[in-house]
């Protein structure tokens, strides 16, 4: 069971009321991190877990499959589902109650002091990735409907997981990783992503807004022209609000106010430790006042992210938040 105290201050942030600190949000993709806390050779879940709770990290934003559960038969299943994605198939029942089945598992393991979000694909970046960059391209203007079609397809795949975490109530928020965004704007014009992704965005997150869910985007590079967009189609938030892309959450915050969840922003690849602490006294003051922010990297803390930069970050949130 998530312990009280978290699961009180992740409600509150979520609610725009001020929590007793900042949440921390993030994803670890660090083997030099997991290896700090563990001293084992071949790294398992538990070991993760670990890091996780060493550094602070309140909500992990996304998971991944258990390889620990292969001998369950699992693996071979999750071979199966990559073939379907690349035929564009949507999900099946058997897959839905693995996925969740996993997901809960994997939830009760980073209890009690981080709380597993689910994060899902979205429904157009998994295209684009699965046709190759050029090859959707040249079907937006000359097989349009089709791509439409493939859109269809990994909406209603965000629909029935969408619909199956809220009859499972598993917690407040749910992330949507689509990348829609590079660091000198939106990939697409933003006509074509109001006409022609929104509003299967839109459809496919009712079961979560039926139950008050926070739904959150994930996308890379700077979004800024979207966002009023996103939030009349539903979303609550974004995430990671990417810093080296020029967006700012403080600047969000200021604009946006109670409309808009914000998680990230604070850019570690190439800074000094004076400078990651200066983010982080910056968004105290100014982003989480009221609550709707949660601290977290503008990357995930990837294999790029200099081992002492990860670990000045969560020890600077420590310190700047005890003064």
């Amino acid at each position: 069971m998530l312990d009280a105290k978290l699961n009180e201050r992740i409600h509150r942030v979520l609610s725009f009321q001020q929590p007793d600190r900042v949440p921390v949000c993030d994803f670890i993709d660090n083997d030099k991190i997991f290896h700090y806390f563990s001293s084992t050779a071949s790294l398992t879940l538990q070991d993760r877990v670990k890091a996780y709770h060493g550094l602070g990290i309140d909500i992990c934003w996304r998971f991944e499959r258990r390889r620990d559960l292969r001998l369950e038969g699992v693996w071979s299943r999750m071979q199966k589902f990559a073939l379907r994605r690349q035929r564009y198939a949507a999900v099946t029942k058997e897959e839905l109650d693995d996925e969740f089945n996993d997901y809960k598992r994997q939830q009760k393991m980073f209890e009690p002091h981080t709380y597993l979000a689910m994060a899902v694909d979205g429904c157009l970046s998994i295209v684009y990735h699965n046709l190759g960059f050029e090859e959707f391209t040249k079907k937006m203007y000359t097989e349009l409907i089709e791509i439409d079609r493939l859109i269809d397809v990994y909406a209603e795949n965000i629909y029935v997981r969408a619909q199956e975490f809220a009859r499972r109530e598993s917690g407040e928020v749910f992330f949507i990783k689509d990348d829609i965004g590079f660091e000198k704007g939106l990939i697409f014009s933003l006509g074509f992503l109001q006409q022609h992704w929104l509003p299967r965005l839109e459809k496919a997150i009712e079961p979560l807004k039926e139950k008050n869910i926070k739904v959150v985007l994930h996308s890379a590079g700077n979004i800024s022209e979207i966002i009023p967009s996103l939030i009349s189609a539903g979303i609550d938030g974004i995430h990671p609000i990417d810093r080296e892309a020029g967006m700012d959450a403080a600047a969000l915050k200021k604009n946006f106010n109670n409309d808009l969840l914000l998680f990230g922003n604070i850019s570690l690849v190439n800074r000094d430790n004076e400078n990651i602490r200066d983010q982080i006294q910056n968004h105290i003051k100014n982003t989480s006042v009221n609550g709707g922010y949660c601290m977290g990297s503008c990357s995930g803390i990837t294999k790029d992210v200099p081992f002492q930069a990860a670990l000045s970050f969560f020890s600077a949130i420590k310190e700047v938040e005890s003064l």
